[in-house]
């Protein structure tokens, strides 16, 4: 072996060695130490120095001591060729998080789906271990984060609660510690119960709604914050429990069931007028309605008003101090004194609340004990809740929407009640508002005075036929003039109605006329008596006219629970409908509604902008239940995604347009509507944007998954592939049909290409393989595929797969791929041929066409291909460019005239142009 010149980084290395092995002789720690490093100074881990293990290692000499202090050692001979195999552990994810976040997990076919009721951005780079869940994808939701885990052999997954988050491992026959499947855990007890079933759970979380792919209907899924089993599988009428590795999960195939969290564990039942069996049979209301429970708790008596009022005054009276501060008064009190205090406090509150004046109801029963102590019962609780109701306190009405009385039948109108107020969907609240109808008729004058109106103009509004049907012949009262006209109107009787609305905004009541304005706006544009351009300028008159009058949009004072149904994320309830004096403030209900209708105009007129900041200061309310806000959220995003852009004119000359999913210009494909390639560039990105970041407002079903398709195509056609991954991605697992599913998923992997995320977009690719594609559709995949394998490095492969495809997008690709490899004569053959067939003889060139010019002049320019630059030169003529293709342009004619030829790199991906290009005339 010739001999090696010692340098001075392999003198400081050799003396490292040196160090260490001094070390050996000391048999302490740092012989430990030292073993290690001299270990992986000679490429040897986890099984100890190879001088230990060798004997005929050569002997270390000790070297001159350098100016620095370092010492050297003769490099020794390599003991080992390769790295020794460390003790393989067991595969695991750790996905970290607090104790609230619960999860749930069921297999989807290939996929393990665990769902996260928590939006987690921690998501994005999840620690794993082994490599079994490398092929994992997260998809964030409405406040919850889905992981999909492609795991096709369904291993054993073990779920591990720890304090930072929860472990999911993968556990085999003898696995012990952390990854052993647990010996006794908690489990799921399913419980029926009168027109509803209990999933008991110890530690709950909340309720997830997805599209379920399998039957097209919907997947309520229950988290859980602690390892429990799940419940066994079993069908029912309408519905059928699932299996789940964790959690509780039910594919419903009614749309009138709904399972809502409690803090029990979830709840399954039907709202409807004729609600599916669920559960055991469900009770009957009381026969007599003034024996009811409602009676009973609330302290109705079948009196009339002034008598009510009187009783009211009586018992005010006789409290004397024990109306004043209990907390100051209870202080130190025995046990008796306070049930007594309590008890004449709730007798009072009873005789406020039949009298019509639930404010001071409310007022002495603010502090009432929860949970019930000293004597104090479900009706009191009931009784203080309806009170906190009627007087805009939702947050002391929530007891209305969980507890177990409220969901006693007799209590059934104030359930509805309270989802009403609390901007809950507009169908369950009408079912129940209308089941509850009938007593509210034999409730006391000064009850009935404070709610029914309210009841009433909600069902004309929003209620179905069968809800509006109960109401019969409406007092002749004022306060019933809208609600009576509203049903004439969605009865058939449409000249009746308009004649009736017009009378009566010339009303003395200032607020009622106001309304009727509003309403007949509303019917004009209803019955396409006006456009959505004059119907939007009405509503802002009428806005403007309210904010003229100093009308402001009352707030509520406490933040409402989630109305059933809601996600975890819920909203606060009321924002511009309560008043803390009793019903619904009138006036905050109407500029509620008349935002609501001036956003839909605008977004129909198409001014969808001004209509996100128009909606963007509305929460669900009684004037704006959640489903009709989620309804005008979706037109918005509609005309946002869809719809042109207004107020420009930059749009291509003639209206030519793209032609073919693989068009000129940028590389990016747009295998759907172009409608929105007429406006601007800059102007479309923002409208992207915005869709993008309000897209959180509508729920997560089939409607949306059409939305983010279009979204996801349109950034992919602005060259934002990156923006569009988790767009499609949250698409395709909202996406129900298979044919849209397949669709999506070629949409994403293209996506993943041009994001350079190689192994998303195979995985996409492979879901998206159904048999009997459509022609269009199954030449997009082929594209893909030809892109990921010359990404890959099959250049020849990918060639091959097109070899025979002729068509515009067939031979932008190949182009494309010919670029890549800088293969300049065939790119430039490809893209002319290309280019023949695209640019036209006369008229201005779109932008897309100006591109394919650039492209195949940077082609030529590239290839030394002078002709083909001078009859382009030719071709293209005197039509203008636009001044910064025009420079290169001219740039690239000098270019080919000089010798060396320099390329000037790929343009991106378009058109082409063929060498017979005809000659000017």
């Amino acid at each position: 072996m010739a001999h090696m010149r010692v340098t001075d980084w392999q003198r400081r290395v050799i003396g490292r060695q040196y160090g260490a092995m001094q070390g050996q002789a000391r048999k302490t720690r740092g012989l430990q130490v030292a073993g290690l490093l001299a270990g992986v100074a000679c490429g040897v881990l986890a099984q100890g120095p190879a001088w230990a293990r060798s004997a005929n290692t050569a002997p270390a000499v000790q070297d001159v001591a350098r100016s620095d202090g370092l010492h050297a050692l003769p490099v020794t001979n390599v003991q080992v060729d390769a790295l020794p195999g460390v003790a393989e552990a067991e595969p695991s994810l750790f996905i970290p998080c607090d104790g609230a976040v619960g999860l749930a997990a069921f297999w989807s076919g290939a996929e393990l789906m665990v769902v996260v009721d928590r939006t987690l951005p921690a998501l994005l780079h999840l620690p794993a271990e082994g490599g079994v869940f490398d092929r994992r994808e997260r998809v964030a939701l409405n406040g919850a984060t889905l992981l999909r885990l492609y795991l096709p052999d369904h291993p054993h997954v073990v779920f591990a609660r720890q304090k930072a988050g929860w472990l999911l491992c993968v556990a085999g026959a003898h696995t012990q510690g952390r990854c052993a499947p647990a010996v006794q855990e908690p489990a799921v007890h399913v419980r029926p119960q009168p027109a509803r079933v209990l999933f008991a759970q110890s530690q709950p979380g909340q309720v997830i709604t997805l599209p379920d792919p399998a039957t097209g209907g919907r997947l309520f899924v229950g988290t859980t914050r602690q390892v429990e089993g799940s419940p066994d599988p079993h069908s029912a009428v309408g519905y059928a429990v699932r299996p789940a590795v964790l959690g509780v999960v039910v594919a419903a195939d009614s749309a009138q069931l709904a399972l809502r969290p409690t803090p029990d564990g979830p709840v399954l039942e039907a709202i409807a007028a004729q609600p599916l069996p669920v559960g055991l049979p469900a009770r009957p209301p009381s026969a007599s309605v003034q024996q009811g429970q409602d009676w009973l708790w609330l302290g109705f008596k079948a009196a009339s008003a002034p008598q009510l009022v009187q009783a009211w005054h009586t018992q005010r009276d006789a409290l004397g101090q024990a109306g004043q501060d209990p907390a100051r008064l209870l202080a130190g009190q025995p046990r008796s004194v306070v049930a007594s205090l309590w008890t004449r406090r709730v007798a009072a509150a009873q005789a406020a609340f039949a009298a019509g004046a639930p404010q001071q109801a409310w007022a002495l029963l603010r502090d009432l004990p929860v949970p019930p102590e000293h004597g104090v019962q479900n009706g009191a609780l009931a009784l203080r809740a309806c009170a906190a109701l009627l007087s805009g306190d939702l947050a002391g009405a929530a007891p209305l929407g969980t507890a177990d009385w409220a969901m006693e039948p007799d209590m059934v109108l104030w359930r509805g009640a309270y989802l009403m107020a609390s901007g809950a969907d507009s169908t369950p609240t009408s079912v129940l508002l209308a089941r509850g109808y009938a007593r509210l008729e034999q409730y006391p004058a000064p009850v009935q005075a404070v709610l029914m109106p309210r009841v009433s103009w909600y069902l004309a509004q929003f209620g179905g036929g069968d809800e509006r049907a109960v109401m019969g012949t409406l007092p002749d009262d004022p306060a019933y003039n809208l609600p009576r006209i509203l049903l004439q109107a969605r009865a058939g009787h449409a000249e009746t109605a308009r004649v009736a609305l017009e009378n009566l905004t010339a009303s003395g009541d200032e607020q009622m006329a106001d309304r009727a304005r509003a309403q007949l706006v509303d019917f004009l544009r209803t019955h396409d008596q006006i456009g959505p351009d004059m119907a939007a300028d009405a509503y802002g008159q009428l806005l403007a006219a309210q904010g003229a009058g100093g009308a402001q949009a009352p707030k509520g004072s406490a933040k409402a629970a989630p109305p059933e149904g809601a996600q975890a994320n819920g909203a606060e309830g009321g924002a511009e409908g309560a008043q803390p004096g009793g019903a619904v403030g009138v006036q905050g209900g109407l500029l509620a509604s008349l935002r609501l209708a001036y956003a839909q105009a605008l977004a129909q007129a198409g001014q969808p902008v001004r209509a996100v900041g128009v909606l963007a200061a509305l929460v669900p309310s009684e004037a704006t239940p959640r489903d009709r806000l989620e309804a005008a959220w979706r037109t918005v995003l509609s005309a946002l995604v869809f719809g042109p852009a207004q107020g420009t004119a930059d749009a291509p000359a003639h209206g030519a347009k793209a032609r073919g999913p693989h068009a000129a210009g940028g590389g990016a494909r747009v295998s759907g509507p172009s409608g929105s390639q007429s406006a601007p560039a800059m102007v479309r990105t923002q409208f992207l944007a915005l869709a993008r970041a309000n897209m959180e407002h509508v729920p997560d079903d089939p409607l949306k998954a059409k939305l983010l398709a279009g979204l996801g195509r349109q950034l992919v056609a602005q060259g934002q592939a990156a923006q569009a991954v988790p767009v499609l991605q949250q698409a395709d697992v909202l996406a129900i049909e298979p044919l849209m599913r397949a669709d999506i998923e070629e949409q994403l992997a293209q996506a993943a290409l041009q994001s350079n995320q190689r192994p998303l977009a195979l995985r996409a690719l492979e879901r998206s393989a159904l048999p009997d594609l459509p022609e269009d559709l199954a030449a997009r995949r082929r594209y893909d595929e030809a892109q990921l394998a010359a990404a890959s490095g099959n250049r020849e492969g990918a060639q091959a797969l097109l070899a025979d495809d002729e068509s515009d997008a067939g031979l932008s690709v190949r182009g494309a791929l010919y670029e890549q490899d800088q293969q300049w004569a065939q790119a430039v053959l490809v893209v002319g041929r290309l280019a023949s067939r695209t640019l036209p003889e006369q008229g201005d060139l779109t932008t897309t066409q100006r591109n394919l010019v650039i492209r195949l002049a940077s082609d030529a320019a590239a290839a030394g291909d002078a002709a083909t630059l001078r009859n382009l030169q030719a071709w293209v003529g005197k039509r203008p460019l636009g001044a910064e293709r025009q420079a290169l342009f001219a740039a690239l004619l000098r270019q080919v005239q000089k010798a060396p030829v320099v390329s000037l790199g790929v343009v991106a991906i378009p058109g082409g142009f063929d060498k017979s290009v005809k000659e000017p005339k």
